[in-house]
Order: structure tokens, then sequence, then C-alpha cells
């Protein structure tokens, strides 16, 4: 026999909206969006739906709430769970409270809060069958010495007596809940929550507002379930502060030559001397691609749920005897490394993956633990594939899957058979097996030793995947493998970025929910309390560029809205493409660029066209074939130059071509040689395209992505929105509750040179300085110009500007930071020692952790000093 389950949902709407009902169920669209269970309207209150179900064992129910008006979808700002069995009572009702995302409460709900700060332990809470109604209320930020209380009008809530008030439990699921029998009470009923203090056993204080009612009265058979929000008392705006640093950046004895995993609780543990509650960290997944210094770049990974080698401690793997050559030289090697200003990425990584291959066929047979098989399990979906891709990559000399003899083209079947039949291949895939599950533990050992510390931990996931990874070779389909991600232009370099990662598929994911991406945040739960979305406004729109190219600046933003030649005609432009989308070379720009030698490039290099123009040979078309040329470095610049020489990017669509205007047109000797009228036409279209027309369409894109993979985690998403930021950006992140970026010396407002940073939102993190610029001293000698006017406007200081940024500068500008309204800021590490004088003396430059407009960098700043030196310093 079916029983019913009804959902409610109090929400006045407006014609033209609906409510949905998205869920872990069948009925409820199995947490697809696109089939969510349209609700129906019952009064000017409330929307409602009913489904059926057979009885069952105990489950979780996962749902939320969905406004729909026209294409637009509006995500509530949390997923509801309740445990409950099947047919244990004929008829449950959800009386449910819509939740605004932009709530502050709900940030304050996620892991940083209910895991370290006020964590408490959940009760197993089992309602007696008896039990008619279940009150459920959520309190964030409440103390763990105090809990939450009811009171109401009748015989079964107290009478409103607060001498002995009815104490909620805290469950697994966060809430606030308590169990009733209300048979033979009168509707409506009268109710408040409040706060009961348990070590002093006494009532403190009632919910503000007005008495909150209940007009569902006990039936026999039927259970009801009062989702009733938050509690309505506004405790003061949390606000904390962290420390940002790569992992390989830390220093201690035990190391070998990089910072690792177990190097965490220790900088915790200095985290928490200073004052402060967060450690942030770039990626760490695996990015082993050419075995190079070059794969120390940590935002290319090869997979998005494999953990770098690289952060492994060797020793609490295991050690090898004594007489072994490797361990023979283990401490002299350490001792070495360690003492080096910077990682040495490449002796590092050689001599621990030879260590781990030694320890493996040395230790390997004893990991057929419970414990390692539960694991395995859990994580084969990304465990095998990552295996064999990386068998498979050493096995052929390179990472390019495409270029393997065999298993180019993932099969399942066919991957799972090659680790069970190859002798070589299941040797390899048990080995990476082993490295996996040990930095898991020793990830998750410091996870755990770092909460102890009443520290929360904070990753960082990329937006991109490494064009050659297990992630692209598995799910090609997903990727656009025939483009590359990067940025326009910026302050970080003339050219734009080129970060050579495919671009995603957006539609091909949507398809099942953008289950990749909900996995991915899965699992980086299981180590982290907050993530950073690198470059979030991938999730608008990213700059996209063709494959041939190698400048960012011949990219164009997708999704977009493009040109068309009838556009272009509309507004009084004799488009012709070839005038427009082909580099444009004369006589006077080749001797202007060769002098002399314009003749011979010209002959060599290029080919006249009727109208005086130069096209350049089929061989030098494109920057890629010019940079796979023999041709002279210097040449080569000139001509990667001369081919971002043009008005438009064409692109090639499946049924017709369109076109996008090459970002900075106007600085083009193209646009140059244009009259006047075309020139005045093609800035008005520029206009429109980059800060117009496209801005609906990327509020779509991202109210589509981002609310979903909320969805799959509890931790605090925190987004990095810097660069050329669309108007419509700050909006819906504020909507979703997603923490913005905001630096003072990027402001992201009005031509002015600082941010002011007493007015960021509360929900943001402010910082100083990222991983991709300059440290508060090296910026500070950068431009004297724009130092001297922050210290007279900003810092309000008159007289001259010190030449250095002093610690007693460096401790203001903090303190300036510490000030302002933001729930979080975060200070790279080398701020904060900078602020305690001994790093006076080092050269600011050798503090920089990258520069975006250097495109093959080398990843290897290493703080000076010693964990245990750090903790002596106060």
């Amino acid at each position: 026999m079916n029983y019913s389950v009804r959902f409610y949902i109090r929400y006045h709407t407006h014609y033209g909206q609906d409510l949905y009902l998205l869920g872990n169920l069948p009925a409820l669209g199995n947490d697809m969006p696109q089939h969510a269970r349209l609700m129906q309207w019952g009064n000017e209150e409330w929307w409602y739906t009913d489904i059926r179900l057979a009885p069952g064992k105990p489950f979780t129910l996962r749902y939320q709430y969905l406004l729909r008006e026209g294409e637009e979808v509006i995500y509530e700002g949390a997923v509801r769970e309740f445990v409950f069995i099947p047919g244990e009572h004929p008829d449950i009702v959800f009386l449910d409270t819509w939740n605004d995302a932009h709530r502050p409460e709900n940030a304050w709900l996620t892991a940083p809060f209910s895991r370290v700060f006020y964590k408490r332990s959940p009760a197993a809470i089992t309602a007696p069958l008896t039990a008619t109604h279940i009150f459920r209320v959520q309190a964030p930020l409440l103390d763990s010495s105090k809990t939450v209380c009811l009171l109401g009008g009748s015989l079964s809530t107290g009478n409103w007596d607060t001498s002995n008030p009815l104490l909620l439990q805290y469950d697994e699921q966060g809430w606030f809940s308590i169990a009733l029998n209300l048979s033979g009470e009168a509707a409506p009923m009268y109710y408040k929550y409040g706060i009961y203090d348990q070590d002093r056993q006494q009532f403190v204080q009632y919910e503000t507002g007005s008495n909150r009612e209940l007009h569902t009265t006990a039936t026999t058979g039927r259970q009801v379930i009062l989702h009733d929000g938050f509690l309505r008392i506004a405790p003061a705006p949390w606000k904390g502060a962290g420390v940002a640093v790569p992992v390989f950046s830390l220093r201690s004895p035990e190391g070998f030559g990089t910072g690792e995993f177990a190097d965490l609780p220790a900088f915790a543990q200095w985290a928490q001397q200073k004052g402060l509650q967060l450690i942030q960290l770039l990626p760490v997944n695996d990015t082993i691609q050419t075995g190079t210094w070059k794969d120390s770049y940590p935002y290319a990974a090869i997979s998005s749920f494999a953990l770098h080698p690289q952060y492994i401690r060797l020793q609490d793997v295991g050690s090898l005897p004594a007489s072994h050559p490797l361990q023979r030289q283990f401490d002299r090697l350490r001792q070495w490394l360690n003492e080096k200003e910077t990682v040495d990425y490449e002796e590092v990584m050689s001599f621990k993956l030879a260590y781990l291959r030694a320890l493996f066929k040395a230790e390997g047979h004893r990991l057929q633990t419970p414990e390692y098989r539960q694991w395995l399990a859990a994580n084969e979906h990304w465990l095998l594939p990552y295996a064999v891709y990386c068998f498979l990559r050493d096995r052929y000399g390179t990472g390019d899957f495409a270029q393997w003899p065999g298993y180019n083209v993932y099969d399942a079947t066919a991957v799972k058979q090659l680790a069970v039949a190859d002798e070589d291949a299941a040797a390899a895939v048990q080995y990476h097996f082993f490295v996996q599950y040990h930095l898991h533990r020793q990830l998750a050992a410091a996870s755990a030793a770092v909460h102890d510390c009443n520290v929360a931990l904070k990753g960082d996931i990329a937006i991109g995947v490494a064009r050659h990874s297990a992630d692209t070779w598995m799910n090609p389909g997903h990727y656009y493998l025939d483009m590359q991600a990067g940025a326009p232009p910026d302050s970080f370099t003339s050219e734009g970025q080129n970060w050579g990662f495919p671009t995603y598929n957006w539609k091909h994911m949507r398809e099942n929910g953008l289950e990749w991406w909900q996995q991915r945040l899965r699992h980086l739960s299981v180590y982290f309390d907050a993530f950073r979305i690198d470059h979030i406004l991938g999730f608008f729109r990213i700059w996209q560029i063709p494959r041939d190219a190698i400048q960012g600046i011949l990219g164009y933003f997708h999704p977009a809205v493009p040109v068309t030649p009838e556009e272009m005609g509309r507004r009084g432009i004799q488009f012709e493409e070839s005038r427009y989308c082909l580099p444009y070379i004369t006589d006077a720009i080749l001797e202007e660029l060769f002098g002399n030698y314009a003749g011979m490039m010209k002959e060599q290099l290029m080919h006249p066209l009727p109208d005086g123009r130069y096209q350049l040979l089929p061989a030098y078309s494109t920057q890629q074939k010019v940079a796979a040329s023999a041709l002279p470095e210097t040449i080569k610049t000139i001509l990667y130059n001369l081919i971002a020489d043009v008005l438009f990017i064409k692109v090639s669509g499946d049924s017709k071509t369109l076109y996008h205007p090459r970002y900075d047109m106007a600085a083009t000797r193209s646009f140059a040689a244009l009259d006047a009228g075309s020139r005045e036409a093609l800035q008005a279209l520029y206009h429109d395209y980059f800060y117009l027309r496209q801005e609906s369409c990327w509020r779509r894109e991202a109210l589509d992505k981002l609310p979903l993979i909320k969805r799959a985690t509890r931790m605090l998403i925190c987004g990095e929105d810097l660069g050329m930021v669309p108007a419509c950006v700050p909006g819906v992140m504020q909507a979703q509750g997603i923490l913005s970026l905001e630096i003072e010396r990027m402001p992201k407002s009005g031509n002015a040179l600082f941010a002011d940073i007493s007015k960021a939102p509360y929900l943001s993190v402010l910082t100083p300085s990222t991983h991709d610029m300059s440290t508060l001293r090296g910026w500070w000698k950068e431009n004297t110009s724009i130092s001297r006017k922050y210290y007279q406007q900003q810092l309000q200081h008159t007289g001259p500007a010190p030449a250095t940024a002093t610690p007693e500068l460096i401790r203001e500008i903090i303190s300036r930071h510490m000030a302002s309204p933001a729930m979080w800021r975060i200070f790279q590490v080398q701020d904060l020692l900078a602020a305690e004088a001994p790093e006076s003396t080092r050269n600011p430059d050798t503090e920089r952790i990258n520069i975006p407009a250097v495109a093959s960098h080398y990843w290897r700043y290493r703080i000076p000093r010693n964990l245990p030196e750090m903790m002596s310093v106060r």
C-alpha cells in the first residue's frame, strides 16, 4: 500500500511565476532540474504538491524549492534533509518556509561553522510513533552551551512557562528539532522559539517578532514536519581572518624539500597563535604531465580528484631497509633540499616517486585492509581511470592520449580489462592506488588536526583541467578540445592570458545535472570546509581562444551574442571579411617592423593581395604555425603581433559564420587605417558587444550552473571574480550567497584608484594581495607614485611616503583590513611574515608565487623559516 507525502511552501508569487520541487526521488526529478516537479497554486500564501511512495527502509530525503519565471530559475538557499521511514505514517506533510539564498545565515551554516567554530555533537533523533508534529528550526552561531527551546500557548507546548521550556535537540542534518504529540490541541496554535542556557539551566530569551502560528491540527495516521526556517534572533555578523599559503611553500625539518600535508597541523598552530581562523591553499591535485618543473603549475591538474604525490610525507608511509640505496641518501638529500631557498621540483619529485615505488614493492601487499577496501570502493569511479591513464602516459611517454597507439578513446570495459589482464598495467594501477590512498590518509589526518586548532581549511578549485588529463580522456564530450580557455588583456598582461585548458561544453554537462562538478565538490568536501572557485567568471562566460592561437587577445567570450554581417550593415559598416578578419599588413607596416629586411619578409613569408595589402603564406597563417616554424624568435614575436592585428575573430558555426570584435580593436593598425565614420560605427558596436548585449545571457548561464554545484556541498563557497567583470556578476553572487573577492588596489567600480574597503559587502573575502600579485612589500616599490597616493589618500598620512613598506606600515594596512565589514579577510603568508620585521631585509621579488604574464612560470616559493622557528616569533 502506497502512502502520501504532501509538501507545502509559503510563498507569494506573481503572475508568470511557478514553483517547482526538486529532490532525490523519481517523483521529484531525481535531482535533475529539468525534471523537477511542478507544484500547484493553493492560494495567495501557499503552493503544494503531493507524491505517493511505497513503504521501505529509512532514507534521507533531500529536496529544494525552485522559482521559475520565463527562462530564469531561482533556487532556494539550501537543500533540506529529513530522515524518515516510508510507510511508518500513512500521511506525511511538510510545512516549509522559503529560504532566500542571499541570507548570511546560510553562510553561517556551512562547514567552517558547523564542523569547526560552532561544532556540536548531533543527537540520533527518532520521533516516537505517537508524535503528530516535528518542529525543526536552524540557529547558526549558537554557542554549544546553549540550545533552542519552544514555548507555546497550549498544554503540549508549556503554556508559555519559561521555567520549563521544551528543549530541542541538534540533529545530524543541522536542525534543532523536537517531536510532539499535539492530539486534542485546537487550531490555530501559537508558539515561539527561544534560547536556553544548558549550563545554567535557564531560559535566556525569546526570538523576536510576532508569534508563530500552526493551523494544521493532529490527525490520526498523519505526521507533520515543520521547517520553520531560522531562529529569529539576529547575532552580530561573524567576522574572521585567515592566511593563504601554497602547501609547497611550507617549510619544516621533516619535509623533503617542499611543504607537505603533514605540515598543515603545525601551521594551524601558528595560525591559531596569530588569532587566525582559516588556512587557504592552492589546488593540491596531481599535475604530472611532463616530468619537469613545468608540472609545478597547480592549476593544470591531470585529475580533478587525485592528489599530488609532491605533498606526501614519505616517512609516514614507511621506510626502506637501511641498506637500500634510497634510504642511505634519504637524510642527506632531505637536508640539502630543505636548505634551498626555493622548491627544487624536479629533484623532489624524482626522489619521492622512486622512493614510493620502492616502498610499494616492499609494503604494498600489506595494504589490503577493510579501511582501504572501503576507500577504494568509494573512489573507484575516478581512481581506476586515473591510475590507468598514468600507466599509459608512462608507457607511451606522453599524456596526450591522442598520440597513444591504443586506448586513445576511453572505454570503461577495456580499461578494467587492461588493469586485470596486463601484468604491468595491474602492477602500475595498484601502485597508484597505494600512493593515492596514503595521500588521502595524510590529508584527512591533517584536516582533522587543523580542526583541533579551531582553524578551518579552505581549498581551491581550478576553473579548468589540463588538456591532456584523465578527465578529458574519460569525458571528451564535456569539453571543447579545439578551444583554449584564458583571459582578455588586463593589468597583468597586454596580450591576454592563454591557460591552454579546453573550455567546457556546458550544454553536454547539464544533461546529467552537472554530476561531474557535483562529484568534484563532494570529493573536495572530505578534506576542506570552504573553497575558492578560481575564475568564477567562467560560470558566466569564458574567454575562449581558438586552438591555433597563442595570445589570449585572439579570443572571444563564450557564450556570447555574436555579430552578424547583417547587423554591421544596419549600423552602416561596410563589412568585408578579408579586410576585417585577416591581419592588416601593408608596406608601411612591414618597413616599420622589419626595416631593411621588409622586402625579404614579404618574399619569404607573404603574398600580395589585390588591394595592396599582404597575406601570410599558409605555413605562417596562425600563431601556432609560426611557433612551430624554424624562424628566429624575434621574427616570431613580430608575426604573433601581426596576426593579432585584426578587427574581428571569425567563428564558423554549425549553420553560419559569426564574428566577435577583437578585444581592444581600437588599438590595432587595422582600425587606425579606417575612415572616421567606420571607426565611430565600430566603436559603438564594440561598446554594445562588450558592455551591453551579453548581460542577460551571462546572468542566465550563471543561474543555470552555480545553484546546481551549490547543492552538492556544505562547504562555504568563495568566488575569485577579478578581471573584466560583467555587470551582472556582483548581483548574481550576492543573490546566491557566494562570497566575492575584494582587493583594495583592484577596485571594481568606476575609475577609482583604490576600493573603499570600509564598504566591502559582508558576503566577501577581502585581501591586500593574491598569489597572482606582488606582496605588499613588492607592490610598494613597483610604482612609487601609486604607493605615495595610497599613503596619503587611504592611510591619511601627511608628508613623504616611506621608500619601503616597513613592518609598521604593513601592520597598519592589515589593521585597516581587519576593520572592514567583510566576513573574511585573508592575508598572504608573506605579508604576515613581513609584518613581523625579520623579512624586511629580503628582496620582495623573491616572495612572488606567480607572475601571470609569464606563461611558463616556476611555482616554487618557500617561506624563509621552518615552522618551529615561526612559532617562536611572538
